[in-house]
């Protein structure tokens, strides 16, 4: 009997870490991807061929985001604005910031590569998202800006401004006000990124050639995917993470694999 518990136990850690290790597939994918956006066309520009763009932005229809903020009453020369609502919640064993809103608002504009001014499908860009920080097709880093929609107890505005209880902060998982089942007593925090006319933008998908000059557009086996000029710090954070997934499913195995080891003798 305490064999067969063994081995069920033993079974549980490398079930856990296969499923652990299973996601290293798809955060590897993120990565070819960003390999791809960091290496933008030169020279010549060729219909038909999928290239990656970059260079500053041109608006020619500002982005209309349903949400603009606090003290904010939208932008006008926004190409696009990506933003969510956070909510911090009550987990079982502490808390934990979850997305509960998000739009990619989209305006129309172009991007100028060297001397070609490269159009945009935005269409392709204004499809749903539950959150525009976490998609396969917008690679944005971290917000630029944020604000609470309410007011901070004094303990939590102390550990906000010390940066311990922020998202990447140490105690970022640790709710010290009032928390009943799920509800906090944090205040939800909205959170944003703009691209303004002139801002450099990165812009990956299949180039078509139309009567007013190059488009990218995306297609059903090469989808449209944009990205900020912070590839390089949010390849280095993925890199982390693939470490850290890889440790942590090899331990579980390691661990299963001992316990059915220690179990059977």
């Amino acid at each position: 009997m305490v064999q067969l518990f063994a081995l069920v136990v033993a079974a549980g850690f490398v079930v856990l870490g296969a499923i652990v290790l299973s996601g290293v597939d798809g955060l590897r994918g993120q990565q070819t991807t960003i390999d791809e956006l960091e290496s933008p066309a030169e020279g010549r520009l060729e219909p038909g061929e999928v290239v990656t763009v970059r260079g500053p932005v041109s608006v020619v229809e500002p982005a209309s985001p349903e949400r603009t903020g606090p003290e904010s009453n939208g932008d006008d020369s926004a190409a696009l604005w990506a933003w969510r609502l956070r909510r911090k919640e009550g987990t079982g064993n502490g808390s934990r910031w979850r997305t509960v809103d998000g739009e990619l608002a989209v305006g129309e504009f172009d991007v100028d590569h060297g001397w070609d001014r490269v159009g945009v499908d935005t269409a392709a860009l204004a499809a749903d998202v539950d959150d525009p920080f976490d998609s396969s097709q917008s690679f944005l880093g971290e917000p630029e800006t944020e604000a609470y929609l309410g007011d901070l107890d004094p303990v939590n505005r102390f550990l906000e401004r010390t940066g311990l209880a922020g998202e990447g902060g140490a105690l970022s998982d640790v709710e010290v006000t009032i928390s009943v089942g799920r509800k906090t007593t944090m205040p939800d925090k909205y959170q944003r990124t703009v691209i303004r006319d002139g801002d450099e933008l990165v812009v990956r998908g299949g180039l078509t050639e139309t009567a007013d000059g190059y488009v990218l557009r995306g297609t059903d086996e090469t989808p449209l995917v944009i990205a900020t000029d912070t590839l390089e710090t949010q390849e280095d954070q993925l890199r982390s993470r693939i470490r850290m997934q890889k440790a942590v499913g090899g331990v579980f195995i390691a661990l299963g694999v001992l316990v059915a080891i220690l179990g059977v003798r």
